[in-house]
């Protein structure tokens, strides 16, 4: 079964007059489980799953899992080469998202000092009960965004787990 992934290319050289042909990788995916995977095999969804593990699925490097700077980041860390913030991102507007664009930690602290100067000239002219109402700077920053992608997760993760201690606690119940 493993022997088509780890020496490919007989099949290789059958696959590609037809790759050239079929220009979507849905169409090519199709067209290779026909030939590679054949209908009475008792093992071939086994090897359909081994192609897309071998080829499809992301990997990481030896570094990423034994170096500690290596490793993913979590949210609104930052990265010591770039010092872009690592963020959270809408999955509805994923295709949407530039990694470019993300926040540094100098654009932050530029945006932060650019507020707390606006908030001197206007704290000058406010009354106390005015102070109350404050907004928290990081939501004024370029990372506002990010922060309530983040707080919605959180408020999902919230309800979920809330809704998981409800079930158990019925369960319970019935007991």
């Amino acid at each position: 079964m493993s022997m088509f992934l780890n020496d490919p290319s007989p099949m290789h050289d059958d696959l590609q007059p037809i790759f050239q042909k079929h220009h979507s990788s849905l169409q090519r995916w199709e067209h290779l489980k026909k030939v590679a995977i054949y209908p009475n095999d008792k093992h071939g969804h086994l090897l359909e799953w081994e192609i897309m593990l071998q080829y499809c699925f992301p990997r990481l490097d030896i570094n990423v899992s034994k170096g500690i700077n290596h490793l993913l980041k979590s949210p609104f860390s930052v990265h010591p080469k770039t010092g872009r913030i690592s963020v959270p991102i809408d999955l509805q507007k994923v295709d949407q998202f530039d990694p470019f664009t993300v926040p540094t930690i100098s654009s932050i602290c530029h945006e932060l000092d650019a507020i707390s100067t606006n908030e001197e000239e206007k704290e000058e002219n406010k009354t106390e009960s005015d102070n109350k109402h404050r907004t928290r700077d990081y939501k004024k920053t370029s990372l506002g965004p990010y922060v309530k992608v983040f707080e919605k997760f959180l408020e999902n993760l919230d309800k979920s787990r809330k809704g998981e201690l409800l079930k158990k606690s019925d369960l319970q119940k019935d007991f």
